[in-house]
């Protein structure tokens, strides 16, 4: 038993706890414009794994036997929620979380929009992770899927043009691939 320490003290707690921040920062980033609420989650999660990690490692490296230099191999394992934060940072900043998001409910999306009359409402319809409603031929021509979510964001399905991005206070639209754009509300 000489060596070795509580379970409580196990690195393993905050490496199995550091995929909650990564989740909530992966959804803060999917809808278009983002999800504020998400993103707040993720920074407080993020924060409490920290302060965690920050502690349990402070102890490991306390009671670390001597001389320990030449056992701090052991701890390991306290590098895997900094390098896990990290590239889950980098990753969202990249743009293929929302990216491959929306490739996996396209073809709901497309249904959708084959299926809105011009000038029709459809409301309420679900798709994947999403609630949209969609108004055939709204803004600029184009059909738009509003998220229930997310009221001032969602998508637009503009065929035969490119959507106008208003000055001021208007829509903002991003081009994503072919006649899709994500769309956002500025104020």
């Amino acid at each position: 038993m000489v060596g070795r320490t509580s379970w409580w003290w196990s690195p393993w707690w905050t490496v199995i706890a550091s995929p909650v921040p990564v989740a909530l920062l992966f959804w803060a980033v999917i809808p278009p414009g983002g999800s504020f609420g998400a993103l707040v989650g993720a920074g407080l999660s993020a924060l409490a794994v920290g302060a965690a990690w920050l502690t349990v490692a402070g102890v490991a490296v306390v009671v670390l036997p001597r001389p320990r230099l030449r056992h701090a191999v052991r701890l390991w394992p306290f590098l895997l929620v900094p390098a896990l934060l990290a590239a889950a940072l980098v990753v969202a900043g990249t743009g293929v979380v929302p990216r491959a998001a929306f490739d996996a409910h396209r073809s709901g999306f497309e249904a959708l929009v084959a299926e809105a009359a011009p000038g029709g409402r459809i409301e309420g319809r679900r798709v994947g992770l999403f609630t949209v409603d969609v108004t055939g031929e709204g803004l600029d021509g184009c059909t738009m899927l509003t998220s229930v979510d997310y009221r001032s964001a969602g998508w637009a399905h503009c065929p035969d043009h490119v959507p106008v991005n208003a000055q001021g206070d208007g829509y903002r639209y991003d081009p994503i691939e072919g006649p899709w754009y994500g769309f956002r509300f500025e104020w």
